[in-house]
């Protein structure tokens, strides 16, 4: 089962999407990779993260605007890491980094992000 948290609104003018947050932001800090087949795999850094999305620098590589990406992170368990694995695209950049709009998240994804973002 899926749970969609693509929450975007386009421009008057275009098709660009604009960032809209149901969630509030906390200052988060993980190591993710950020696989974008044109490039490949970008290692980066979150700053901050919500349910729907997070900011991650990554140290001068720059990803186009609306790029769809898939984003990796780990999580460690009593037993064992988790992998979780969530498609995401490219809403705003800057010298820093990328702001990342989440899209259609698994629920186990779902429920790790709500978790860190509840104990941070």
């Amino acid at each position: 089962m899926r749970l969609s948290t693509d929450f975007q609104q386009t421009t008057a003018g275009g098709s660009m999407p604009i960032e809209q947050r149901w969630s509030e932001r906390k200052p988060i800090e993980m190591d993710v990779a950020l696989y974008y087949p044109p490039v490949g795999t970008i290692m980066g850094r979150t700053r901050d993260i919500s349910l729907e999305g997070m900011f991650v620098h990554t140290h001068g590589a720059e990803l186009p605007l609306e790029a769809e990406l898939q984003i990796s992170f780990v999580t460690e368990g009593p037993a064992r890491n988790h992998e979780h694995r969530m498609p995401a695209y490219v809403v705003h950049g800057s010298d820093e980094g990328v702001g990342l709009m989440l899209r259609h998240v698994d629920y186990s994804d779902f429920y790790a992000l709500r978790y860190m973002i509840n104990v941070a």
